[in-house]
């Protein structure tokens, strides 16, 4: 640190000024904004050189890699995704990758090879459906048995049924209603042999024959299949034509999940002359045939590498390509089971990458389907405005609308950032077509969304040049302000005046960071930015040790305090409707989004008890460690109560009053301790940037 403070007195710096993506003070690039970037020649030149033919090459062959004929899959530790990393493997090496490395991870693995139905349709036909899976075991073998349809799957669209040993075929919408693992698990709860879900999708498909899947985040022993919207309404046309509650079909099935097997990384790199790495992203598993989600992830990280190295460019720090397996799943039983693979390589294999560990350029998001008009980032709080600055120097000649957001659990980079290397990640901004239309399903694929072959180039492009951007920095460029502005604006009026002298001293202790890191910049000296990347990565893990956190029901990043006050604020609600005797209104507006209430609403005891377990019980070695401190607020007991007086006028409802109230306290507590450790881990941060300024 007193090297730093040494630099800074004794040399005198020549100004300069920094483009719009460069690593200098704000004000210079003020100045710049009005003025057409001048773009570096290596960036030019490397633009040249991409070539997007062979993007879609490479994303073609991955693609064409699935270990079920009819519909695909290339899972975690599956053959299929075994021979992509094979394929992949060759591509590195004959684009002149260096050190191309296949690593081998121990994960839960998933093979699907294939299910289908055979049952007489309403027209007295035989029909044959082949289906999807989700990751769970089930083997039949040409085995009859009855299916019934159960609608939505909660627990009251049993009422009576007997579906002991049967299939059970419902229809789900995962992204208003419910993930897929509470109705497969109330299959299991009522005793059916497995779930057969239909995937409802925002803009329906003209065709019917589109199957959607997700991650299971549930237990292999609760086994669900996937069915299209046309063969799903073939089934229950054929139970309507019956006259009976079920039809006998013939079922098979092989799908199986393997606990502690072996799937696989793969990287290679260009090497720079500095200790530092900068790491793109992408992977090589998915769902169906998954033409997108990732394999043009892959193809366009591998048309970056190639371009790079095509055009001749020698980075200054080491740029290692990183095509992880298992992302879309690799843990059993797990809320938390998605993104495996690269939690795998920076936990087990390679923690030490973490030191020197500049910055991540994932590539995985920002599909550039046919039509589409926008995209954009999502970047870690303190890198958020050098994306945005390093897109828009593109903004003459970009074919999209740009926006640039906050991280996601959603993607692979968590882990990382959690580890202290921060990221910048591909996305569709405020776009929702891919999403809305072929995210996880078969229609993830070129023929049903066809590639935007001038999106394609402008993203790999785009993607190359944050990537190279950083690479001029000799500062990591984190924005300390943003994130401590981000927090502020979370805190309700009541915590503002409890944070407010730790907040005047975040502010201060930033400010003055901000011009050690100015100056370093532009000293040009490696050693002493290489020791300030250092000591700013302590400070990014000081905030996200003490901020970050997940909510219970989306397992998104929240701000830690962010679900309580929610929680007080939904509470105090419900608790004001019911002293005024409206229990409907407390019921529907209130209570249902308190943490677990709105799964107690729909779904059995025994279900919800368990997926509330789940995020406890199987965490330790996912992304989700630690990120939840406390129980949800139980209000099981509540919601059953309050749902069998919903329609009774006058219902005495004071037992309910003083639970909620109890919970309310509860939850109050939670949230003081939660204020007092945010706190601690602000005033750790404060204390951390001082020292770097002071060199103490």
């Amino acid at each position: 640190m007193k090297k730093i403070l040494a630099i800074m007195m004794s040399l005198v710096f020549a100004f300069t000024i920094f483009g719009l993506s460069g690593c200098g003070n704000e004000e210079a690039q003020v100045e710049e904004e009005t003025a057409a970037p001048e773009l570096s020649e290596e960036y030019t030149a490397f633009a040249d050189a991409v070539d997007v033919d062979f993007a879609t090459e490479v994303t073609q062959k991955v693609a064409a890699f699935g270990d079920d004929e009819a519909v695909g899959m290339r899972s975690s530790g599956s053959p299929a995704e075994y021979e992509t990393c094979q394929y992949l493997e060759g591509v590195m090496n004959d684009i002149g990758l260096n050190n191309v490395t296949v690593d081998d991870i121990t994960v839960d693995g998933w093979t699907f090879n294939g299910a289908n139905i055979t049952f007489t349709n309403a027209k007295g036909e035989e029909q044959k459906i082949d289906l999807g899976g989700y990751q769970t075991t089930l083997q039949a073998d040409n085995q009859e048995v009855e299916l019934v349809y159960v609608n939505r799957g909660t627990e009251e669209d049993y009422e009576g049924l007997d579906v002991t040993g049967k299939l059970v075929l419902f229809e789900v919408n995962q992204e208003e209603d419910w993930w897929i693992n509470y109705p497969a698990y109330q299959a299991k709860a009522k005793g059916a042999l497995a779930a057969v879900a239909m995937r409802e999708f925002v803009n329906k498909d003209e065709d019917g024959t589109r199957i959607g899947v997700q991650d299971v985040c549930g237990p292999a022993d609760a086994p669900a299949l996937a069915i299209s919207r046309k063969d799903c309404n073939a089934l229950k046309k054929a139970i309507k034509a019956s006259g009976e509650d079920s039809i006998k079909v013939v079922l098979n099935a092989d799908s199986k999940v393997t606990e502690n097997t072996t799937s696989h990384n793969l990287y290679g790199e260009i090497p720079g002359a500095e200790d530092e790495t900068i790491f793109v992203f992408s992977h090589m598993d998915g769902y169906f045939h998954a033409e997108y989600d990732d394999a043009w992830g892959v193809g366009a990280s591998m048309a970056v590498a190639k371009a790079m190295i095509d055009s001749g460019y020698t980075p200054d720090k080491t740029i290692r390509f990183c095509i992880h397996g298992c992302e879309e799943w690799g843990r059993e039983g797990s809320e938390y089971d998605w993104s495996t693979g690269a939690y795998e390589e920076i936990m087990t294999e390679h923690p030490d990458w973490v030191n020197g560990g500049f910055a991540i350029v994932n590539i995985d998001g920002g599909y550039p389907v046919e039509g589409e008009v926008n995209k954009g980032t999502r970047s870690s709080i303190e890198l958020k405005q050098f994306a945005k600055n390093s897109v828009e120097e593109l903004s003459d000649s970009t074919v999209f609308e740009w926006a640039f957001q906050g991280l996601s659990t959603y993607t692979e980079d968590f882990q990382w950032t959690r580890q202290g290397i921060p990221a910048i990640v591909a996305g569709d901004g405020n776009g929702t077509s891919y999403d809305d239309n072929g995210y996880h399903s078969t229609y993830d694929s070129f023929k049903y969304q066809p590639l935007y072959k001038e999106g394609s180039e402008e993203m790999i492009k785009t993607m190359g040049k944050v990537a190279i951007d950083l690479d001029s920095c000799l500062v990591r460029p984190m924005n300390f302000t943003a994130r401590i502005k981000n927090f502020e604006k979370s805190l309700n009026d009541d915590a503002k005046d409890q944070f407010a002298e730790a907040l005047d001293e975040a502010y201060a202790a930033s400010d003055a960071l901000k011009a050690v890191m100015d100056e370093v910049e532009k000293s040009g000296d490696d050693a002493a930015a290489t020791e300030l990347n250092e000591q700013t990565q302590e400070v990014y893990l000081a905030f996200q040790d003490s901020l970050l956190g997940l909510d219970f029901i989306n397992v998104d990043a929240i701000i830690r305090h962010d679900m309580y006050e929610d929680n007080l604020d939904n509470l105090d609600g419900a608790i004001a409707a019911l002293e005024k005797g409206n229990i409907q209104e407390a019921y529907d507006d209130y209570l249902w989004a308190v943490d677990w209430s709105w799964y107690d609403m729909y779904f059995d005891k025994e279900t919800c008890d368990y997926m509330k377990n789940q995020l406890f019980s199987k965490r330790d070695d996912t992304w989700g460690a630690d990120l939840i401190k406390y129980p949800h607020a139980d209000t099981n007991a509540i919601v059953v109560s309050l749902r069998d007086k919903y329609d009774k006028k006058g219902a005495d409802v004071s037992e309910e009053i003083e639970a909620l109230k109890a919970i309310r306290d509860q939850q109050a507590g939670y949230l003081e301790e939660v204020y007092a450790d945010e706190l601690a881990g602000l005033q750790k941060a404060t204390d951390l940037m001082n020292g770097i300024v002071t060199g103490e």
